[in-house]
């Protein structure tokens, strides 16, 4: 029996407006869908940042409230391409596998659902544009490892914005072919700078930019951890990098997330009658797991939480927007240690791990705006009857 995750479902069925229940109160339709996602973080994760700030989080403003089973359709505990094709189709699918079924059919993802019906789609990471939990949202194969195939996959994916890291996979690439020459003849303005991507008043845009202007660089003799037999992500990599950031083009990195996301909201939201939907992606919680770095994972957070707030104020001024926060997966086993408090003299929380690698812990759901409701109790993995519903775009 094919094993399928409740989650994207009831994303669209609150975006595309339920309308089969009898009651008389009015609510708002879901015009913008927005879904960021916290690769790796768990419970603990949030924990770090609820009980290390003063005053509330953008967690701590969440209406609804729930959990979410992360399995694979072959173990407890997924990988991140088939967590991030559980989030992205719905479908529950082989550790390994991303944005395909056990069987290696290609799946819908709620990306592609949102394209016919006719809303804007855009993607925000702070990792490459190919990594697993943006690829699962455009893209079908068989190995997160198949990254010239995922990036030509990419320029097919019909996206009006992609905000990321990863040129090498568009450029330089065994089959010599110039992805970003595909693109631009697709009709997108490709920028590879981070300046230009700031200041452009283009519609129609991918914007493939140095992952030191993405994030910002660790000091300290830190190696990238993973657990026994699993490879090292890209996530921890970059989360125990030590080199210099001499030479990137954004001065700030660490706000690269919160003015990426900033930027495409302008984008969607411009002269946009139907609608958009908008994945963003913070890859490196999942680093800091993985590297059992707690205070990397506080810093991490609260870079989070800068973005999260962002996109809740978005949400209070646009009452049709349906803003979903979750995770993959959890990583590290993450939990809150002893640390004392004193009076007017708290110490930072301090983590502790059980592990270098992924749990099959519940990750929490946080969800505000039009069609939240949906998101309250467990998600759990079984197929859910929402498609009696009659659903509507809220298109005339």
């Amino acid at each position: 029996m094919k094993k399928i995750n409740l989650f994207p479902i009831a994303i669209l069925a609150a975006a595309f407006a339920i309308s089969c229940s009898n009651q008389t109160e009015t609510r708002p339709e879901v015009k913008n869908v927005i879904y960021l996602i916290g690769d790796g973080m768990g419970l603990g994760a949030v924990s770090s940042l609820v009980l290390s700030e003063d005053n509330p989080t953008g967690f701590e403003q969440a209406p609804v409230i729930g959990l979410s089973e992360t399995c694979s359709a072959n173990n407890y505990v997924t990988d991140s391409p088939a967590g991030g094709t559980a989030l992205a189709t719905g479908t529950r699918t082989n550790n390994g596998y991303l944005g395909v079924d056990p069987e290696g059919k290609q799946l819908t993802s709620i990306l592609r659902k949102a394209q016919t019906m006719g809303m804007k789609t855009g993607i925000v990471v702070n990792t490459t544009l190919t990594e697993a939990t943006p690829a699962a949202f455009y893209a079908g194969v068989t190995s997160r490892k198949m990254t010239y195939d995922i990036a030509s996959q990419f320029t097919e994916s019909g996206v009006d914005l992609a905000i990321g890291g990863g040129l090498d996979h568009f450029i330089n690439r065994p089959d010599s072919v110039d992805l970003t020459a595909t693109l631009i003849e697709k009709g997108y303005d490709v920028y590879l700078h981070w300046e230009t991507v700031l200041n452009t008043s283009s519609d129609k845009f991918v914007g493939i930019l140095p992952l030191s202007d993405l994030h910002r660089r660790e000091s300290g003799d830190k190696t990238a951890g993973a657990a026994e037999g699993q490879e090292v992500c890209l996530a921890a990599q970059l989360a125990a990098n030590t080199e210099a950031a001499e030479g990137t083009h954004l001065s700030e990195p660490t706000v690269y997330l919160e003015k990426a996301t900033a930027k495409a909201l302008e984008v969607l939201s411009r002269n946009n009658k139907d609608g958009f939907f908008l994945m963003i992606e913070s890859a490196i919680i999942d680093g800091y797991g993985h590297n059992n770095d707690s205070d990397g994972m506080v810093v991490e957070m609260r870079e989070f939480d800068c973005t999260l707030r962002q996109l809740v104020k978005y949400v209070d001024q646009h009452p049709e927007t349906l803003l979903v926060v979750t995770a993959d997966h959890e990583t590290g086993g993450t939990g809150v240690d002893y640390n004392s408090l004193a009076p007017n003299d708290p110490k930072p929380v301090r983590l502790l791990f059980s592990t270098h690698g992924h749990t099959g812990t519940l990750v929490p759901i946080f969800a505000y705006g039009a069609g939240a409701d949906s998101f309250a109790g467990i998600m759990k993995s079984i197929f859910p009857i929402l498609f009696h519903c009659n659903l509507h775009s809220g298109k005339d």
